[in-house]
């Protein structure tokens, strides 16, 4: 019987229907995307072997930071990949030599030269381990001859300049290859051991014939013994004796992903609950004339709930298909726009594309049922009553919610001095999110004051028109507040995500022109840094008071009870006073020297201890501290440690060289030296500014990342519900006309209720958006020298707009269809 019901109901609002479909299928459509690119990101840097394809045994250095607590059944290890592998001992190349077996060390040093792949150089032995074909050309025989990776222009007999980290170093092409394998440069054995300064990457070890790849890594694992920062590899397992320098990249990836993971599953909720409560709540007349035929209130329930999931059964599943489509174009973007690693995509897993199909069917019964029990529980003539009336819009479910909310709130905002800067434009999300429900949520007792202020000039302007429109947006406030909601939440979650990034940029660039004093900086242009024999020589340039390399690389920071990702800034502590001003709670940064020392953010460890953290490559180290820098913005989770460090775990160059002239002094001579290590001369200023337009691209384009899809679909919710609004009010435009107003009067009346209720929903995101921002002041005002609330006004303005022109078309366009109609047949058109 209920299902029959449900049937005939559903047919005879097939097109009120299509509203709900629509925000259900776009949401699940949405939360699917994201989820199943998020997912797709486990095993992301786990390939096929490339390089070592063929060995049976690879010896390899560990490349994860670990922590592990507990013991027996409760022994739990948290792990992260760093970006580097960590060196072999020295001495285990000769230890290997005495296993029956043919050996290979090899070596990665940084190699690159204009016009050829690859920014590695290998010794020619190891070329051996993988598969390849001549282009052109043979092996390497001399100390100056290279062979190059295909493709290249370069053919046997050119002679080229490649960056090393020992300087720009000539050398004559001997040979072009093509292979499988990652690209890579190779020279004589000798010559790849100097350019990776006598480090050793790996060693590969071949079985002698007849014997098993099983046996041998056995004998292997008895000569490494019980060395911990030693891994012996076979099979698939050897894919992890090459570098995976995306590692870095992916973390960042799965940290911008969870961002918009949590920002789709947000707005998808958000919208689906509001949608589905709105279309059920607008049905009053309906439920009221079911109950006078005898339907009991949990035959109304069943009735709306059968409805709900027929509907949002077939709404789910086309946006699961959808978004499972959508993803890998998604990937594709990320990857495109610098967020994603080259290789990564997305591919079908099956439980995020069913939690996501799960979690918008709930939500829309919960909406549904919700909104259908309170029809339900009321008298015949009382449901009849308050279809015409909103009497009591403020249920008991609209005050725990947003009393929930608001107590969300205070402690997160709360915790905004105390927390990082990492931290703070997250929590400004966080915080968002929960003002937008809480404004959602009363916003019943907001619209009737708001209202009347916006529409006080309307009154003025469009005389009568101006006075029913806002009579009209004040007396059913349940529809303007349902209809406000879309704007609300895309104008405060823009508002506030993009205002917070915009505040922490200002503060961040403030930070650093405040810190640095050297007039100069030198930066890389021919080679990924700035080699060691150039820095030297610049500092024996005329007129040059210092000339200060920085080189900045992840190390990882225990922290509850897992290893944290830090910056780790190597630095000539003796020499940082004459270009950089950094403030020393403790200590004294010249004392950063030798190989065991350390300055360190105050609050984690004080001056004298040891600060224990893992490097680039994994190599865990034991450091003294020297200094103790205060919490600031351009110093947090930020460890400064001595230059003579770098040259064991590194690849040996400077990101940049800032660069103190004497007064009057010629820079003439200082870029002719950079220019001759492949770096170019620039004032500092102008390098800052260069450094902020790639941080305000990179925040431009994950703010994109995390609110773009997020702000289309809730777009596309404005218009979807304004126009669920304008068909369900046909009856009241007819009379409207009946009682002699022009269809060019309702249109303006529809138009003018359009713009208020664009107005309520953007005064409630301004106020979502001055809490959130000044809170992220507050909690950034400590760690900079000056923040200053900084809004993208020109686009947080265009958004509104938006908002506005979506609200007006989406209002007045179904209202002109609407009144194409005549009054009378809409008057006595069933329900």
């Amino acid at each position: 019987m209920v299902i029959a019901v449900a049937w005939q109901t559903m047919r005879a609002h097939l097109s009120g229907l299509v509203g709900t479909f629509i925000a259900l299928a776009l949401g699940v459509t949405l939360l699917t995307m994201m989820a199943l690119t998020l997912a797709s990101t486990v095993g992301a840097g786990d390939g096929p072997t490339r390089w070592y394809t063929g060995a049976d045994v690879v010896v390899a250095g560990a490349n994860e930071a670990s922590v592990t607590t507990g013991s027996g059944e409760d022994r739990e290890t948290a792990s992260v990949r760093t970006p580097e592998i960590r060196p072999l001992p020295a001495d285990l190349p000769a230890r290997l030599s005495t296993v029956d077996a043919t050996v290979v060390v090899d070596h990665a040093g940084y190699a690159a030269t204009a016009g050829a792949p690859g920014d590695t150089a290998h010794p020619w032995s190891a070329a051996g381990l993988h598969a390849y074909t001549w282009v052109a050309g043979g092996p390497p025989e001399a100390r100056t001859d290279i062979v190059l990776s295909a493709p290249t222009a370069h053919r046997p007999g050119d002679r080229i300049t490649v960056s090393t980290a020992r300087g720009p170093m000539p050398f004559t092409v001997s040979g072009v290859v093509r292979s499988p394998a990652q690209a890579a440069l190779y020279t004589v054995d000798g010559v790849a051991a100097e350019l990776a300064g006598g480090k050793v990457s790996a060693i590969a070890l071949t079985a002698k014939a007849g014997g098993s790849a099983a046996a041998l890594a056995e004998r292997v694992r008895a000569v490494v013994g019980g060395d911990g920062g030693v891994r012996v590899l076979v099979g698939a397992g050897r894919r992890g004796a090459e570098p995976y320098p995306d590692s870095q990249q992916l973390t960042e990836t799965i940290a911008l992903l969870a961002a918009s993971c949590g920002m789709a599953g947000f707005v998808s909720i958000f919208v689906v609950a509001g949608t589905f409560t709105y279309a059920v709540a607008a049905r009053r007349r309906e439920f009221g004339l079911l109950r006078a035929a005898g339907a009991t209130p949990r035959q109304v329930r069943w009735t709306v709930l059968v409805e709900a999931l027929l509907v949002g059964t077939f709404a789910a599943g086309v946006g699961a298909a959808a978004g499972a489509a959508l993803a890998p174009r998604f990937a594709r973007w990320l990857v495109d726009s610098g967020f994603a690693p080259p290789t990564f995509t997305a591919h079908f897993i099956f439980w995020p594309v069913a939690a996501a199909f799960g979690s918008g069917l709930l939500v829309a019964l919960t909406g549904v049922y919700l909104a259908a029990r309170r029809a339900g529980l009321v008298r015949p003539i009382e449901a009849l009553r308050e279809a015409a009336l909103d009497r009591r819009a403020m249920t008991p479910a609209r005050w725990l919610v947003g009393l929930g909310a608001i107590a969300a709130t205070l402690p997160i905002l709360a915790v905004f001095p105390d927390a990082g800067s990492d931290n703070t434009v997250a929590l400004a999300i966080v915080a968002a999110m929960f003002l937008i429900t809480a404004c959602a949520m009363f916003a019943p007792l907001f619209v009737p004051p708001l209202v009347w202020l916006l529409a006080a000039p309307f009154g003025a302007l469009l005389g009568p028109i101006g006075v029913l429109a806002g009579h009209g947006a004040r007396t059913a406030v349940r529809r303007t507040a349902a209809t406000a909601a879309p704007i609300l939440v895309t104008v405060g979650i823009a508002g506030s995500t993009m205002a917070a990034f915009a505040t922490l940029a200002t503060a961040t660039d403030s930070a650093a022109r405040e810190r640095i004093a050297a007039e100069a900086t030198v930066v890389p242009t021919a080679a990924e840094g700035i080699a060691d024999s150039t820095v030297a020589a610049l500092r024996t340039v005329p007129g040059v008071g210092a000339a200060v390399p920085v080189t900045e690389t992840p190390v990882y920071v225990r922290e509850s009870d897992e290893p944290k990702d830090w910056t780790g800034r190597y630095v000539h502590g003796p020499d940082l006073a004459a270009v950089f001003d950094l403030p020393v709670v403790a200590g004294s940064l010249a004392d950063l020297t030798g190989t065991d020392t350390a300055a360190v953010p105050s609050g984690t460890w004080r001056l004298g201890e040891t600060a224990e953290l893992w490097l680039g490559d994994s190599t865990p180290v034991r450091l003294r501290v020297v200094a103790v820098l205060p919490e600031q913005l351009d110093l947090d989770e930020t460890v400064l440690l001595p230059w003579a460090l770098r040259d064991a775990h590194t690849r040996s160059l400077a990101d940049a060289v800032y660069v103190r002239l004497a007064p009057g002094a010629d820079p003439g001579p200082v870029a002719a030296v950079a220019a001759a290590g492949g770096g170019a001369l620039i004032r500092t200023a102008q390098y800052l500014s260069a450094a902020s337009a790639r941080r305000d691209r990179t925040n431009r384009l994950g703010t994109i990342a995390v609110i773009g899809m997020a702000l289309l679909y809730t777009g596309i919710a404005i218009a979807n519900t304004l126009v669920m609004a304008t068909r369900d009010r046909a009856r009241e435009l007819a009379l409207l006309r009946l009682g002699g107003t022009t269809p060019g009067q309702v249109i303006r009346l529809i138009g003018v209720e359009a713009v208020l209720v664009t107005g309520v929903g953007a005064l409630l995101a301004t106020v979502v958006t001055a809490v959130t921002v000044l809170a992220t002041r507050n909690g950034l005002s400590g760690a900079a020298p000056s923040v200053e609330v900084d809004a993208p006004w020109g686009q947080l303005g265009a958004i509104v707009l938006g908002c506005l022109v979506t609200a007006l078309l989406a209002s007045t366009i179904p209202a002109a269809f609407l009144l194409r109609h005549r009054p009378a047949g809409l008057v006595a058109a069933r329900e």
